[in-house]
């Protein structure tokens, strides 16, 4: 009878867990995996988000910077012993829509009729081993370099092309930034440049992936007069064309090739001349769709507009708001630089009742 009552209770000391018990413990492990697995989710949707994010503006800043230190040399030129200027022509031309053709002559470019579609913007400069990036040329000889990174011969730039005359042989950059998808990596909007290499140009290069637009104005002074020196406020700000404005009843800016011109204005003069700073505006997007997480995915009209905000909202290079409904993250950077080589403090040829454009093709 003593054997039996001690075995008794270590018989119920060793019971398992009911099934009650069981259902409650699995429940309970279930819950915390989902909870444990939603935020791993949501952290590693966020992370991708931000990542993706981050390039798109380091892409931007990047594009940014490469045209900032193209535009500042605009019109840059070296003086002869003279004090002439080797190069004194013009030294920016832009379209609203892009060139017909990316290697036509400086005077010979030309806009597309339809102007639709991005701006394309071409810059002429003495380039030396000082302002340019230095590259090789097929000799091995360190010379400056293009907007691609080709070696700049030296050639003859007299004529149209705006060299002095008597300057043989100068390094004159002349390079072109423009949007195009490139091909080669699967078709993804891109800025693209093509400069000279000499008397001829170089190859279309793709510069910075997923700049998906490009939108220039041009801050213009106001015209002179005989006799006054050259004016440097700026009187406003001009498209190229106004091929982009042709189905807006209100252009935000006028046309730049409208702009009147006074009678008795020298006839190597137009209103790029007047130009003394320029503003870019690049949409750039992620380089991949971005996880949408809570976000809700936008709804827009056929024409772009925001038609329910939402995951791919947007305002564009124009200030409108858009919403793309790709899951592509989009933004407008927007930056001013000034043509600093384009507008001297003082033309030091000026005199009182002189031609106050004489400096910029006799100088």
């Amino acid at each position: 009878m003593n054997s039996k009552n001690h075995l008794h209770p270590s018989r119920r000391s060793q019971r398992g867990l009911s099934l009650v018990e069981l259902m409650i413990a699995l429940t309970i492990g279930l819950f915390l995996m989902g909870a444990v697995g939603i935020i791993y989710v949501n952290t590693a949707t966020t992370s991708r988000g931000s990542t993706l994010e981050s390039q798109m503006n380091e892409d931007a800043a990047l594009a940014l910077e490469l045209l900032q230190q193209q535009i500042r040399l605009t019109g840059f030129s070296n003086v002869e012993a003279s004090g002439d200027r080797r190069f004194p022509g013009q030294a920016v031309r832009g379209c609203d829509g892009g060139f017909t053709d990316y290697d036509a002559a400086f005077a010979d470019l030309a806009c597309n009729a339809d102007g639709d579609g991005p701006d394309a913007l071409a810059v002429r400069y003495e380039a030396t081993l000082l302002n340019s990036q230095t590259a090789q040329d097929a000799g091995g000889v360190a010379r400056p370099g293009n907007c691609a990174h080709e070696a700049i011969e030296p050639w003859d730039a007299t004529g149209t092309e705006g060299a002095r005359a008597g300057v043989t042989s100068m390094n004159l950059a002349d390079n072109r930034y423009y949007i195009a998808n490139d091909a080669a990596n699967e078709n993804t909007p891109t800025l693209y440049c093509q400069g000279r290499t000499g008397a001829g140009f170089g190859n279309a290069t793709a510069l910075i992936p997923n700049i998906e637009d490009m939108q220039v104005q041009y801050a213009v002074t106001a015209f002179p007069t005989v006799g006054d020196p050259l004016p440097h406020q700026v009187a406003g700000y001009a498209n190229a064309t106004e091929e982009t404005d042709a189905t807006d009843a209100s252009p935000r800016f006028p046309a730049l090739e409208d702009l009147t011109i006074p009678a008795g204005t020298p006839a190597d003069i137009n209103n790029w001349s007047r130009v003394a700073a320029v503003r870019i505006c690049l949409l750039a997007r992620s380089a991949r769709p971005v996880p949408t997480g809570d976000n809700p995915v936008g709804t827009a009209n056929a024409d772009g507009t925001t038609l329910t905000a939402g995951l791919g909202t947007y305002v564009d290079c124009k200030g409108d708001s858009r919403t793309a409904t790709d899951r592509f993250v989009r933004r407008a950077y927007v930056t001013t630089i000034q043509l600093r080589n384009m507008r001297p403090g003082l033309p030091r040829d000026f005199e009182e009742g002189g031609n106050p454009w004489q400096y910029m093709y006799d100088n």
